[in-house]
Order: structure tokens, then C-alpha cells, then sequence
């Protein structure tokens, strides 16, 4: 007969050897959690925000002047580079005060192992504000513009049906009038696309829209991304909303029109694709993939009141 301190010490050791085998089970315990999966969700790019009191709302003459952003990327597309520019006041009445902030490496965007994406500082800073004698303040509104490239890419998996009027076969899949897509982790998104499969082959409407905006972001603009060097003040109307794109199956551009860029009206544009020649095979799920290559303009705003404590009454 098998002793009771044998079963006791027996269920003991199993006990442990389960806990530690849960405890190890999909990883180490002492790495970073990592998501089994990881979707590209959100409306937005980089995000700025001043940080609160730097500067406060009231300061006064003959002391510094520091102005102190947080920068993030929201989205999914690491930004290799940005530039940000702080306007609205007249820098013969606040000098010293540097006009702009070059980003020279990379903030990366959301992931699995990053999902709030990168982040960063930067600081606008005088060492003293002198206001004229016969100013009793000065209360401008400082503007802070971020300019930089983005990416949007969209693959929802679709149905490409070869034999549309054969309604007699099995098939693995419908094709569907609308593929909704939601967003993309991008101030622009592919919001939804309307397809029709033909004997001929198949076509694509593709709905494209500027649809960013933040708590803290004014609307945002989309303009060519080869005019980066003249954002914000240099940009003129022909640069506006113009987005390159790319508009692929299994890796094979499709024919799509307008041809080269879109412009959005109204901060919205469709493109219309065509995929023919398809192979004659049973309807299959394949994804389209829909690339939008642009520059990204947005603004923060605040407003600081300087007094003068030199003020000749």
C-alpha cells in the first residue's frame, strides 16, 4: 500500500510542475508582452500638444520664454523626418525665439511591440523677452505646424470571380457589391470599395478621404508630397490634395484612372481600377492592395500673454 506522505508529496511536486509550466506557457514572463495580432486602426498622423504651463498662459518681460511640444506618431507609417514651425508672433518684438524644429531621424509609427507608436520633445526657447517701453503687453497667438510624409496602405481581402454568370457552381466566395474598410492608422483612409465582377474582368470604385482630426488637431491637409521643402508657407494651390498612389493585386498594378495623382474635392476622391485578363479558375479571396504615398500639414495652437514690467505710464 502506497504511504500518504508519498501521495501528499507526489500531488505537491505535480502541483508545482503545472504552475510552472502555465507561468512559461507563450513565452518567457520576463519579456515584454506582445500581441498575437496586431490591426491597423486610427485616423491620425503625428500629434503635437504643448505641455501644460511651458510656457504658462501669463509670463513677463526680462524673463525666458520656453515653449515645450510633445510629439507623437499616432499612425502606423514611420515618418522618416519632419519639420515643425512656430509663426504668429513678430520676431522684432520677441527675439531669439527659433522659427523652426528639424526632426532628423525617424519617429516610428504603431506596431505590435510599439502599439502607441514613437514619441518625442522638441522646444521652442528665448533666454528674455524685452517688449518696447510703450507696449503695456503683448498677447500674440503662437502657431505650431507640423509638415511631413505619410503613407496609407489598405488591403481588404476581396472575391475575384472570373465566370460572374455562372451561378450554378459551388464557389469559395460572393463577391460583394461594397468592401468596407475602416481605417488604416492614417490621416487619410480608403474608406470603403465598390466593385463589379464583369466577364470582361473586374472593377473597382476605391473611396478615399482626409478624415484626421484629434481633440487637440486642427483639420489637417494633404498636399503633394513632392512640395515638402515649401511646407507650410511656400505651398501654393497646385499642391494641394494631390495624393500618389498605387493600386495593386498579388503584387500586379492594375490599370486605374485618374492616372498618376488624385486630387481630393472636398477632402474626398474615388479611384476606379480595372483587373482584366483574369485566369479562368474558380472565384478566389485575394487581397487588393491600395497604397497612398502624401505630405500632412496640421496645426496646434496657443495663446500666451506677455507683460511688460518696463511699461512707461
Amino acid at each position: 500500500m502506497v504511504n500518504n506522505k508519498t501521495i501528499i508529496a507526489f500531488s505537491l511536486i505535480l502541483t508545482l510542475l503545472l504552475i510552472t509550466g502555465c507561468g512559461s506557457f507563450g513565452g518567457r514572463s520576463d519579456g515584454p508582452p506582445v500581441s498575437a495580432e496586431f490591426v491597423a486602426t486610427g485616423t491620425e498622423g503625428i500629434v503635437m500638444s504643448f505641455i501644460a504651463d511651458q510656457p504658462p498662459l501669463k509670463v513677463y518681460t526680462q524673463s525666458p520664454l520656453t515653449f515645450l511640444v510633445e510629439i507623437r506618431n499616432r499612425g502606423t507609417y514611420t515618418v522618416p523626418s519632419a519639420a515643425f514651425y512656430l509663426t504668429g508672433f513678430d520676431p522684432n518684438i520677441i527675439m531669439g525665439l527659433p522659427p523652426s524644429y528639424i526632426l532628423a531621424q525617424s519617429l516610428e509609427g504603431k506596431n505590435q511591440f510599439n502599439p502607441d507608436g514613437g514619441y518625442t520633445t522638441a522646444e521652442f526657447s528665448t533666454s528674455t523677452v524685452t517688449l518696447p517701453t510703450s507696449m503695456p503687453n503683448y498677447k500674440p497667438t503662437f502657431m505650431l505646424t507640423a509638415c511631413y510624409p505619410y503613407h496609407t496602405i489598405a488591403t481588404p481581402l476581396i472575391c475575384v470571380d472570373p465566370n460572374p454568370l455562372d451561378t450554378t457552381s459551388d464557389k469559395a466566395c460572393r463577391v460583394q457589391k461594397v468592401y468596407a474598410t475602416g481605417s488604416q492608422g492614417a490621416p487619410v483612409s480608403v474608406q470603403s470599395i465598390e466593385t463589379e465582377a464583369r466577364p470582361t474582368g473586374m472593377f473597382f470604385r476605391i473611396h478615399i478621404a482626409n478624415i484626421a482630426g484629434g481633440t487637440e488637431q486642427s483639420s489637417g491637409t494633404v498636399y503633394d508630397q513632392t512640395a515638402m521643402q515649401t511646407c507650410p508657407g511656400g505651398l501654393q494651390y497646385k499642391d494641394l490634395n494631390q495624393i500618389d498612389y498605387m493600386v495593386s493585386i498579388a503584387g500586379q498594378p492594375l490599370d486605374c484612372d485618374p492616372k498618376g495623382k488624385i486630387r481630393l474635392v472636398n477632402n474626398r476622391a474615388t479611384i476606379f481600377c480595372k483587373y482584366l485578363n483574369l485566369p479562368q479558375i474558380p472565384a478566389y479571396q485575394t487581397p487588393l492592395e491600395v497604397e497612398l504615398s502624401y505630405g500632412y500639414k496640421s496645426s496646434i495652437a496657443k495663446i500666451v500673454e506677455i507683460e511688460n514690467l518696463n511699461f512707461a505710464r
